[in-house]
């Protein structure tokens, strides 16, 4: 994998919503996937998420994406072999190292809660792969619906890649501030959240007509929610630390192409000051 290329990981929320948004007869998924330079990533368990909580759209953009090679999309047993390729007979131990990080991410008990029986299957010794997916898939059985395992799939194939071929990774993520916080701050990993994916339009020169159409989507849509959402936040530094700011959704993007904001680490804009 080249050095130059920018590898970035979607995670479910950010593939739902980039479907929503659209302008004309494009999604917003479309331009994200034209960025020059980056080549995107999933994890099989966000086909699955979208196919239980996304839209019938969503879960065909994808199908299609991968179907058409524009998304190179992992299993766990992919997954296994790439890093089998690395690190021989301790791939288990580096999956599980990958996957303990990421569930601490989301809690320090997330792990022992659900992968007990996992550690005892490493104890064991005897290991294969047949025989490590069949006691994950029986741990990630106990999980349920609803408790951000997606998230931590798309972690663990972030830092597989990562190992593996030495490369850096950046996410497409969800507005959840705390998932965004949780791999920015946590694990120091770039994300991009869907706000701040306007930013990158603008930056890439896209026309200020184009993007105020897939933006006032988005506006729509925060607005005519079962919870609507009239602000966003915003990062403002302020007597020597940064701040949330709430300011109204539907300025966000003329300020944006005003230059005054620029796109942090964690997903949020933060406002430009002199």
């Amino acid at each position: 994998m080249s050095e130059l290329v920018r590898h970035a990981i979607l995670d479910t929320d950010f593939v739902s919503k980039a479907n929503i948004i659209q302008s004309k007869d494009r999604v917003l998924a479309d331009e994200v996937l034209e960025f020059p330079g980056y080549r995107f990533y999933c994890h099989q368990k966000m086909r699955q998420e979208l196919g239980d909580h996304g839209t019938r759209a969503s879960q065909g953009w994808l199908d299609h994406k991968i179907t058409e090679g524009d998304i190179r999309c992992y299993d766990d047993e992919q997954i296994i072999q790439e890093l089998k390729s690395a690190a021989g007979e301790y791939c288990f131990a580096y999956y599980r190292s990958f996957l303990k990080e990421g569930c601490n991410m989301i809690s320090s008990d997330y792990y022992g809660e659900y992968f007990k029986e996992l550690d005892e299957y490493i104890g064991e010794g005897n290991l294969d792969d047949a025989g490590f997916l069949a006691k994950l898939r029986i741990c990630e059985s106990l999980i349920g619906h609803q408790k951000s395992y997606g998230e931590i799939k798309a972690f663990v194939l972030l830092k597989t890649l990562n190992y593996v071929y030495g490369v850096d990774a950046f996410i497409f993520c969800s507005d959840d501030s705390d998932a965004r916080l949780s791999y920015a701050n946590s694990a120091a990993i770039p994300c991009i959240s869907v706000l701040s994916v306007f930013q990158k339009l603008w930056l890439l020169g896209k026309p200020f007509d184009e993007v105020k159409l897939y933006y006032q989507s988005f506006v729509d849509w925060c607005i005519n929610r079962k919870n609507p959402q009239i602000n966003v936040k915003v990062v403002k530094f302020s007597k020597g630390s940064n701040k949330l700011e709430k300011v109204p959704i539907g300025s966000v993007i003329s300020d944006i192409y005003a230059g005054k904001y620029k796109a942090r680490l964690d997903g949020y804009l933060q406002l430009i000051t002199e």
